[in-house]
This record gives structure tokens, sequence and C-alpha cells, in this order.
């Protein structure tokens, strides 16, 4: 398992509150971590293999940082070394992509769904895990878009679910999904085997694993849901089953 938080605002926030929840569940989830920001013209992107609790940079960034869109994984590796190529977020074409789960049985599979992917994002998996993989079928899935909205974006996450569970979903065998996926405006996350939860303040909206601070406003989000957050902070609902 590992942890996701992502927020997405009107005019910078700080991310302090998140920060310090995430720091304590890394003494669990001890494999590094990454952001990927989007207050900039490009996008940035860092990661480190250091446990977040025990990082100086991930305690600056918690106490400075305020920002109007960013994703922060912390990571406890379950398919791959822990090295940064596997550390997420994985960025790629203005995507920033990061999952919380497993797919199942990955190594027996792996050849099966990567068969779906088209060459040119195959070549650019850069190391061993199964959220990668998943990463280069979404970019796949969205090349049929010209301008993907967000629905396109649900669709295609959706797709990586449904394509993925095809394979992997054997007898007791049932792949974890909880995908979540940003082009810094738009926000699109599934939930499938793990929990997630979404919370709103005037002018920002949250998407976390867990209820990071107590007193926010967070609802769960159901088992094969999908949540989505557009250029205007429209927080969507969904199921699965929707995007199909």
């Amino acid at each position: 398992m590992c942890r996701l938080f992502a927020v997405r605002a009107d005019r910078p926030v700080k991310v302090h509150r998140a920060f310090d929840a995430l720091m304590k569940q890394a003494f669990e989830h001890k494999d590094g971590w990454g952001i990927a920001r989007f207050d900039t013209p490009t996008p940035h992107l860092e990661v480190n293999t250091t446990p977040a609790h025990a990082c100086a940079r991930f305690r600056q960034l918690g106490e400075e940082l305020a920002t109007r869109s960013l994703i922060t994984h912390i990571r406890l590796a379950s398919v791959g070394d822990v090295t940064e190529r596997n550390a997420h977020p994985f960025f790629a074409r203005g995507w920033a992509f990061m999952h919380n789960g497993t797919v199942a049985n990955f190594s027996e599979h792996r050849d099966a769904i990567r068969s779906h992917i088209a060459p040119q994002h195959l070549a650019q998996i850069k190391g061993e895990t199964d959220s990668e993989t998943c990463f280069a079928l979404f970019r796949t899935v969205l090349d049929d878009v010209s301008a993907p909205g967000l629905d396109d974006i649900k669709r295609a996450l959706a797709r990586v679910v449904t394509t993925v569970s095809a394979i992997t979903d054997k007898g007791k065998a049932r792949s974890a999904m909880n995908f979540l996926v940003t082009d810094g405006t738009r926000m699109a996350a599934t939930r499938r085997g793990r929990t997630l939860f979404v919370a709103s303040e005037s002018g920002a909206r949250f998407i976390a694993s867990e209820k990071l601070w107590p007193d926010g406003d967070w609802r769960e989000v159901p088992e094969d849901g999908v949540v989505g957050i557009d250029e205007h902070l429209n927080l969507q609902q969904s199921h699965l089953a929707d995007w199909r």
C-alpha cells in the first residue's frame, strides 16, 4: 500500500496539515516519496527514496509550500525496487500519475497488460512497477482523443481498470487500483481496493487516501467509484461502470 494526497485550488493554499499527517504515515509507508507541482509554466517533479518522516526536504516542503495544484505520494513498495525510477508520481506528456494498490500477480501478467500499450509509450517505461505500466496504458487509451476533457480522462482511467482487471482478476485475486492522474488543471481518481476520500473548502478541493486532518469535510469515495475535479473546481463523483 501507499498513500496519496492531491490539492486543486483557486489560490495558493498551505499543505502543512497534509504533510504532517503523511510524515506520520511514512513510518509504515517508508519507501520514499514524490510530488508533482503545477504552479509554474513547467511542471515540477521531485522524488526521493528517503522515508518522508526522516527527510528534511519533505519536512521543509510541508512547512513552506503553498500551491494551487499538487499531488503527493508516499510509497510502500510492492512491485519494483526502492529506486527513484520506481518512485511516484510518474510524469509524461504533461500528465502526472500515481497509484495506491497492487496489480495482482503483476510479474505473471505483465506481458499481457503491456500488449495493450502503444509502442511509443511502452518505450518510455523506465522502471519495473505495475504502476508505471498502468500509466503507459492510460496514455495509450487517451491517444484516441485529440483534446481530452475531464470525461475523457475519467473514461481512460476506467478503461485501464477494466483492461487490467480482466487480465489479472483470477480466482480470489483482485487488483487494487486507486489511480490518480492530473495535468495540473483537471484531476481524476479511481477507487478500487483501497480507501479514498475527498474534501472541500472555500476555493479548494482535496483527494487523499485517508482523512488527513480531523476537522476536514471528508467524504469517502465508494468502492469502484470515480472522482473528478474540473478546471472550475467542480467536484464530480460517479461509478466505474458509468465509463466502460
